[in-house]
């Protein structure tokens, strides 16, 4: 890490040597604000005390949503900016409320079950199913707001239903 708070431009992507890894927390504790490129193709998973968020590219971090965070994922490649005028940052910070009203949507889903697999759906859109695959089970079942065993049974759903909806275009074929 740099002594001063302008981010290399690999930070994260430095740091993730794999598919899914911390990043130290004080780059997002301190205050200054970042934005994931919106080229990347990664995300992050931040938690705070009682749930955590996905950030994905072109999204706002740091600054005053990310001071009480316990810890940072990283999925994919990640590369950082700093926003340098007003406009990047009203974009930036537009960005990140439109993945925390996706969150809230799926959230607002009384079914744990059905929460869980689009949650999982929603992740696939975002980073792709491989990154998706490689997310630990507690950090999908806490962006969810379900547990652990729920998260592995929504994917046991999910590789199901793709299974025969490729047989059944296999068939149609």
């Amino acid at each position: 890490m740099h002594s001063s708070h302008q981010p290399s431009q690999a930070t994260a992507q430095n740091l993730a040597s794999h598919s899914c890894s911390r990043v130290p927390l004080d780059l997002f504790k301190s205050g200054q604000l970042l934005v994931i490129k919106p080229n990347c193709r990664g995300g992050l998973i931040i938690q705070k005390p009682f749930y955590a968020d996905f950030v994905g590219s072109g999204a706002a971090v740091g600054g005053s949503f990310d001071i009480q965070c316990t810890s940072v994922y990283v999925i994919g490649e990640v590369e950082f900016d700093v926003p340098a005028t007003y406009a990047e940052r009203q974009q930036a910070f537009q960005t990140r409320i439109a993945y925390i009203q996706k969150l809230e949507e799926i959230l607002s889903v009384s079914s744990s079950i059905h929460r869980a697999c689009l949650m999982i759906q929603q992740l696939s859109l975002w980073l792709g199913v491989s990154h998706v695959r490689r997310i630990p089970l507690e950090l999908i079942a806490q962006l969810g707001g379900v547990l652990p065993n729920t998260a592995s049974v929504a994917w046991q759903r999910l590789s199901t239903r793709n299974a025969s909806h490729l047989t059944e275009i296999r068939v149609a074929q």
